[in-house]
């Protein structure tokens, strides 16, 4: 607090706003009570810390009370002023003039903006609002010319808009992203959805004052990217413009997405952002610019000062580029004062100036990222470069630098994205001084140039770009090595928290032993060598500038030199760094291993039914800790020739933004089994994605492959990643673990002999299951499959054991699918109770007519052709789970197969109204439902 008072004072705020964000959704009073006692009882016991105490407390606890404040206070007017219900107001029709806010963002027929409200005729004569409303405008274009008049439209454009009121997306499934949440934090609380170009028209709205001058300037701001976007199109080849437009400017809408996700796997996305590093270059060049054009030294800082926030505004203004412009522009003026030139106050005066400009800032990824990994270079790189020092010192400091900055953002790279790369570090010691030494300024000298002899940039952007496409090459190389990728589910922040502290004392008392050793080697022969550190009468160090030389008899009294050979003789200073350097190696590598480890189940077993919309997908976690992917929802893809244009270069896809980061934030590194119950694309369409990014051990199918190509890749890929691939059969069974069994019931064979082969895997090929009967396809490629058009007939049908309780999942079996299965199993149960009639010479009952199952996945979603009267009454569910899409067009689930399920007087959890649907049985065999959403109450 004497030392570095904004620091302490700056980590107040930030843990008072990290306290206020934990409990904004309930228990914020009693959280403000308990740090008021915390502090006092402080206050208390330490009384020569009391000023400081009092400090320190009362700025957390305004921080906490000012972000909750501010989140309070962030709630939508609209439908106050509407005298309507947020459900009542969602999907009514509104007619609103207004402002678009931000550039609008074409991609194939779907035109997104910003519109700030100033008008709504429905309030009648008052229809201007007492306060304007952002909302997200989301319009569909309904023919190709209307393209070029969407193209037209810019920010600051006050326009009339027609369309419905629709509420953002919420999170369906546990722990997934919520849309509506992040909207929340742009102040954002409603979406409008219009179809057509018409629904925009030009307004006559009329707004004065600071609004309309900032969007003046953020309209010829988004006019000058366009033109140096345009112009780097023209300097750099087609493989790499979109890169060199991120590297430059920050607009990376144009990178390809595979590329990207091979940076983001690899860690290199920060290349992408402008930060720290890139004010740096700039603010370098600038002022050795304007040293030789004669300009002195603090008139350079200062015209460098002042150019800063163009260059901010030019790169797109990100929270890491707002950071990077404040920090630079701090340090310009100081070092033009000869005033404060300490890192950490600069880092700490800018964090706070931004969290009290915007407190949401804090839960943004990239402002924590930016400032952590800031943070950390400050703080650690001066501890990691003795650790280093038999390098030579440009390696040594290049290493440094690299490390750290991975070692400082792997927490967060866990905590939001679930996955690290073991190659992340040579990936980013290999690439990042190429980008930033080279590619940067060469290509920011080639954008400058080609203003004045654009032939010359082009050939200069020539080099640029091969160096680029070698840099790809060595990327998709590195991240095409197997195995390299892992999985992590998401860490606490308590545990985030141990893992610094953690690190730092690692660091710390590493640095402090060697530097200790040198001193003892070199003893009084080279006194400047001493070192140069603050020792408090405790006899901590504390890393300020240097004092004078520490006299011998107190460096022997500190370091204890003369008093090696017994512990007992050593110093408190030498003791706590021994004892130190033993312990947190051992920690950092517990908590590694423990934020690896999937979450253990003690013994229970888990089956998740995801809400993937109009889908199935439904995750099995045993009490074995075993995992079985049932299905991969999917999108479905309606393109039609002749409307390419419609086309959108990054479509949402199920298994891509959904299925794969949700089984990646549970843990999941590896599937022990996938089960496709049918080839149609709304339960296959999602598995592509996941059979490329999570390790699969076993491929179940129905043994047939749809009409068209639509499952012909996800078979490649299987192969390719040589994932033994089987076909269902009845009596088929599979044990992942001894709680848990699978028992399939269907499809019938539909192969012929030829190119199947009856195999029995070993258990030690398949350790983890055991099979029976199976068909195993070796190469479906060349020994063709059977094409089924109605796939639905030949679902996969199995009955799942697990901790005494059973739950059957049907696929899309259709009613004729049901009554075979039902023969089947009556007939089998005919014969064996015959068997035992003759065996043991005793009558058995009749054949049972029911066999109960607690849990029955409700076939086809609810569809009239499946689930009928019959097999609902031979099963008896207890709970009936149906996996249907929110707002689907079919109609599903039907009244009639709701009233069948009644009947038998089984529960009834939607996907639909209930979000993901997870059961859990203990290993007693209790059950436990949970459901994201609250199910809505009966309109009977």
């Amino acid at each position: 607090m004497k030392t570095r008072p904004l620091v302490a004072l700056c980590t107040a705020w930030v843990t008072g706003c990290t306290f206020a964000a934990v409990l904004q959704y309930g228990g914020f009073g009693w959280g403000v009570l308990g740090l008021l006692l915390i502090v006092g009882a402080l206050w208390i016991s330490l009384p020569v810390h009391r000023r400081s105490i009092l400090i320190l407390g009362l700025t957390l606890v305004c921080a906490a009370v000012y972000w909750n404040w501010n989140d309070r206070h962030n709630n939508s007017i609209l439908p106050s002023l509407l005298q309507q219900s947020p459900q009542q107001m969602n999907e009514q029709p509104v007619q609103t003039e207004g402002v678009i806010t931000n550039l609008p963002e074409i991609d194939g027929d779907r035109v997104s903006f910003r519109m700030k409200l100033y008008v709504l005729p429905q309030l009648g004569a008052a229809s201007s609002l007492p306060q304007p409303e952002t909302v997200i405008v989301q319009l569909k274009l309904t023919a190709r010319q209307e393209l070029q008049e969407a193209a037209n439209w810019q920010r600051g454009d006050r326009i009339v808009l027609r369309g419905t009121w629709k509420m953002p997306g919420e999170a369906r499934n546990f722990d997934a992203f919520d849309y509506r949440r992040y909207l929340r934090t742009q102040y954002i609380h409603w979406m409008i959805k219009a179809e057509g170009a018409s629904a925009v028209q030009p307004s006559a709205l009329t707004v004065n004052g600071p609004a309309s001058w900032s969007w003046q300037l953020l309209r010829w701001n988004d006019h000058t990217r366009q033109i140096l976007g345009s112009r780097i199109e023209q300097i750099f080849h087609t493989e790499d413009n979109g890169y060199m437009k991120g590297l430059l400017i920050g607009d990376a809408d144009d990178i390809d997405p595979e590329q990207f996700a091979s940076f983001s796997r690899l860690g290199l996305t920060h290349i992408l952002a402008i930060s720290g590093l890139h004010v740096a270059i700039y603010t370098g060049l600038l002022l050795w610019l304007f040293r030789k054009i004669g300009l002195t030294r603090e008139r350079a800082c200062l015209v460098v000062m002042l150019l800063l926030p163009v260059y901010v505004l030019l790169t797109g203004a990100s929270p890491s580029a707002i950071r990077a412009g404040i920090m630079g522009m701090i340090a310009l003026y100081a070092a033009s004062r000869g005033l404060l030139k300490d890192g950490l106050h600069i880092l700490c005066a800018a964090c706070w100036g931004m969290l009290l400009y915007e407190p949401y800032f804090l839960l943004n990824v990239s402002f924590q990222l930016s400032f952590a990994v800031t943070a950390g270079l400050i703080l650690y790189v001066p501890l990691m470069q003795p650790l280093l020092q038999k390098l030579p010192s440009r390696l040594a400091g290049a290493i440094a630098v690299t490390l750290v900055a991975q070692l400082i953002s792997f927490p967060l790279t866990i905590y939001y994205f679930n996955q690290f790369s073991l190659l992340s570090f040579a990936a980013n010691f290999l690439l990042v001084p190429v980008s930033s030494l080279i590619v940067l300024p060469v290509g920011s000298i080639a954008l400058v140039l080609s203003y004045g002899w654009l032939q010359g940039a082009i050939w200069l952007g020539s080099i640029v770009s091969w160096i680029n496409i070698l840099s790809f090459r060595m990327i998709d190389w590195l991240d095409g090595l197997p195995a390299m990728l892992t999985i992590w589910h998401a860490p606490p922040l308590t545990w985030i928290l141990f893992y610094y502290v953690t690190l730092y004392m690692l660091l710390r008392y590493g640095s402090d032993l060697l530097r200790w050793k040198k001193e003892q080697i070199s003893g009084d022969s080279n006194p400047s060598d001493r070192l140069h550190t603050a020792i408090s009468g405790s006899g901590d160090i504390h890393p300020t500038a240097p004092l004078p030389p520490v006299h011998r008899s107190m460096r022997e009294k500190q370091y204890g030199i003369y008093s090696h050979k017994s512990y007992r003789m050593m110093s408190p200073w030498l003791r706590r760094r021994i004892i130190g350097i033993l312990i947190s190696p051992c920690l950092l590598l517990v908590l590694v291993i423990y934020a690896y480890l999937s979450p253990l189940q003690h013994g229970d077993g888990i089956v998740q039914y995801l809400d993937v919309g109009q889908g199935d997908s439904i995750l099995i976690t045993t009490p074995g800790g075993k995992h079985i992917l049932v299905d991969g929802g999917g999108t479905m893809d309606f393109g039609q020739k002749g409307k390419e244009w419609r086309k959108r270069k990054n479509p949402y896809e199920i298994g891509l933004k959904l299925l794969v980061p949700l089984l990646k934030q549970r843990g999941i590194h590896q599937l022990d089994a996938v089960i496709l119950t049918h080839g149609d694309h709304d339960h296959a369409g999602g598995l592509l994605a996941v059979a490329e990014q999570i390790p699969i051990r076993q491929f179940v199918f129905n043994g047939t492959m749809p009409k068209g190509s639509g499952l012909d890749k996800l078979i490649q890929v299987l192969l390719e990643k040589k994932v033994p691939i089987y076909g269902s059969l009845p009596g088929l069974k599979l044990q992942p673990d001894q709680q848990t069994e699978l028992s399939f019931l269907a499809p019938i064979a539909v192969t012929s002999g030829t190119g199947v082969n009856t195999k029995l895997s070993s258990d030690t090929e398949q350790p983890a299951t055991r099979y029976a009967s199976t068909q195993q396809f070796s190469n479906p490629a060349s020994q063709p499959l059977p094409r089924k058009e109605e796939q639905n007939h030949y679902s996969v049908v199995f009955l799942l054991t697990m901790n005494s309780r059973r739950f059957l999942f049907t696929g899309d079996a259709d009613q004729t699918q049901e009554k075979g299965i039902l023969y089947d199993l009556t007939s089998r149960y005919q014969s064996q109770s015959l068997l035992r009639q003759q065996n043991q010479q005793q009558t058995s009952d009749n054949p049972t007519t029911s066999v109960p199952v607690d849990v029955l996945k409700i076939g086809h979603h609810g569809s009239r052709t499946s689930t009928s009267a019959e097999w609902l009454h031979y099963w008896n569910p207890a709970l009936s789970v149906i996996s249907v899409g929110q707002y689907n067009t079919y109609g599903h689930p039907t009244e009639e197969v709701l009233e069948r399920i009644e009947e038998v007087g089984s529960d009834v959890a939607r996907t639909d109204q209930n979000g993901e649907v997870q059961i859990r049985v203990n290993a007693d065999g209790q059950l436990l439902r949970r459901t994201l959403l609250p199910s809505p109450v009966s309109s009977k």
